[in-house]
């Protein structure tokens, strides 16, 4: 795939879901949760998408919050909340298809509401996991998980307390 053609992926009117099908991927395959190692608690992946996307987040949470974010850093760090929690019906309809065309495996945690997801990394067509490809979205989250460190077996609510809350930025009840 060429670079120019995930751009035009990426601009797609509307909700882009081949933006969060790739993101899914790198999301799962930069945590190692593929051969069996689960990825806890499908609603995270939603607001880790808004990190992949957008290097901007991880500048403000790697290097502004050590200074005290201006309010206009809040109100970008708040504007990825929103969206990861509008969006996590949408993430949960494209795993559940992912899961059909066995590109990942999805089990209940232990609360039974609960989605934790593993990518069957050998069902992805060969050459995906380019990352000149997808470089950026590497870097991302790569630097995201220095940031905030287990981002795999975390529970969502110490995700968003470590990323948001910690933050100053106010969230409501998942």
């Amino acid at each position: 795939m060429d670079k120019s053609v995930k751009k035009n992926l990426m601009y797609l009117s509307g909700e882009d879901f081949y933006l969060f099908c790739y993101s899914v991927f790198i999301i799962l395959d930069s945590l190692g949760c593929s051969e069996g190692k689960y990825f806890k608690d499908y609603r995270k992946i939603s607001f880790l998408i808004e990190f992949i996307k957008d290097s901007k987040l991880n500048f403000i949470l790697e290097v502004l919050a050590k200074n005290n974010l201006s309010a206009v850093d809040k109100e970008y760090l708040f504007h990825s909340y929103s969206s990861g929690m509008a969006r996590r019906s949408e993430i949960l309809k494209l795993l559940f298809t992912l899961e059909k065309r066995q590109f990942v495996s999805l089990e209940r945690g232990k609360n039974s509401s609960f989605v934790n997801v593993t990518l069957n990394k050998d069902s992805v067509p060969d050459g995906f996991f380019s990352e000149d490809i997808f470089s950026v979205e590497y870097e991302n989250i790569t630097k995201l998980k220095m940031v905030v460190k287990r981002l795999s077996t975390l529970t969502l609510e110490k995700m968003l307390e470590r990323i948001y809350k910690d933050n100053g930025i106010s969230t409501w009840a998942v």
